[in-house]
């Protein structure tokens, strides 16, 4: 065998190094997360809207008005912002939908239009928990978001369903139970 001259091992030498270091950011790369869209992280969550929802009125003693899931910056990760009404106050509580942990709770007054709002569903013949079981009945998917509303002079609870590629919309009326509306669109990634 001939010997390699000295400019050959060198050649040699800096195609094992790339070779290597192309190897190693590859593999560091596979390593990253990619962004996952904002219904995709509340499907993968270990905790439920509604389980949120228990977790934060343990939190705050009164009536939950909303819920919602709120992804971290496109990772897999998010949290459920449940809004819950005492003493005339909103309350803001924030629940881990890793660990069910509470990780912040914002206190604001009412205003006069959010008292009317809240009365109105005071009145309602329905739960929150109740619309979100029935809106599921119709749709069985994840819950994503839930929460009262007056809806061109009526009482609703709107809940919002991932399902496969699909988000619905489902409208319950708060007094009689009925699905008003239930349309659904497809799951944008951008979301």
């Amino acid at each position: 065998m001939q010997k390699l001259s000295t400019l050959n091992k060198a050649i040699i030498t800096v195609l094992s190094v790339t070779a290597i270091s192309t190897t190693a950011i590859a593999v560091g790369q596979s390593n990253t997360q990619l962004p996952v869209s904002e219904t995709v992280a509340a499907v993968q969550s270990k905790i439920s809207l509604e389980q949120a929802m228990s977790i934060a009125q343990k939190t705050v003693k009164g009536d939950v008005i909303g819920a919602e899931f709120d992804q971290y910056d496109r990772s897999a990760g998010g949290n459920y912002e449940v809004t819950i009404v005492a003493n005339n106050s909103e309350y803001d509580v924030k629940v881990d939908a890793k660990n069910g942990q509470v990780s912040t709770s914002k206190q604001e007054k009412m205003d006069n239009e959010d008292i009317a709002e809240y009365n109105a569903m005071k009145k309602s013949n329905l739960s929150l928990n109740q619309a979100i079981k029935k809106a599921n009945q119709r749709i069985n998917g994840t819950i994503v978001e839930a929460g009262f509303d007056v809806d061109a002079g009526k009482s609703v609870y709107e809940i919002e369903i991932v399902k496969g590629n699909q988000v619905y919309d489902v409208v319950v009326d708060s007094m009689t139970g009925q699905i008003v509306r239930s349309q659904a669109e497809m799951v944008d990634d951008d979301d």
